[in-house]
């Protein structure tokens, strides 16, 4: 009987360490910021776009909502920033480029699909960033970009479903 209790506190010490090797351990959450920037270079070499912020906060627009997150203290209308995207993987580790209200505009996630993806932000106007801090340079990681329609482009939608623009509520304005 002796030779029973070790093999049996031996067990219990393997299954409990066996349950806390498989239980997922959570990692304290990011702090995610956003601002609206154009995109004026992509270094595909070094997978870092260079933005240039045309609004530190994120202001309205269809499926903001915000999901970008605050903006940063430290970056201002017009600064020129470095952001290091993540062309190819998971859609969780990945940079995800959007459409309005939409899915991902790549679904394949390789860096093929990401280069596809980045042809079709506009270059003539901003776009919603959504980024988080990292250890190296650059300062921050981009986890998505987010396009937004225009009025026009809204406008043509309402007309294709048979609705007409003009007596669409705006800004909390009454359509009659």
């Amino acid at each position: 009987m002796t030779r029973a209790r070790p093999v049996l506190a031996l067990a219990a010490a393997l299954a409990i360490l066996s349950i806390a090797a498989v239980r997922p351990v959570r990692a304290a959450e990011a702090k995610r910021y956003g601002v609206e920037g154009m995109l004026l270079d992509y270094d595909q070499a070094k997978n870092i776009f260079k933005v240039k912020v045309t609004s530190p906060k994120v202001s309205g627009g269809f499926g903001t909502g915000g999901i970008a997150g605050d903006p940063p203290s430290d970056i201002k209308s017009g600064d020129v920033i470095e952001l290091q995207v993540v062309p190819e993987g998971s859609v969780l580790k990945r940079t995800v480029i959007k459409a309005s209200k939409g899915g991902g505009l790549d679904t394949t996630g390789t860096k093929e699909g990401f280069d596809k993806a980045v042809a079709l932000i506009p270059k003539d106007r901003s776009v919603v960033l959504s980024f988080e801090d990292q250890s190296g340079p650059p300062k921050y990681l981009l986890k998505m970009v987010q396009i937004r329609l225009t009025p026009e482009e809204i406008a043509a939608h309402l007309r294709e479903l048979g609705i007409d623009p003009n007596e669409v509520k705006q800004d909390g304005e009454s359509a009659n």
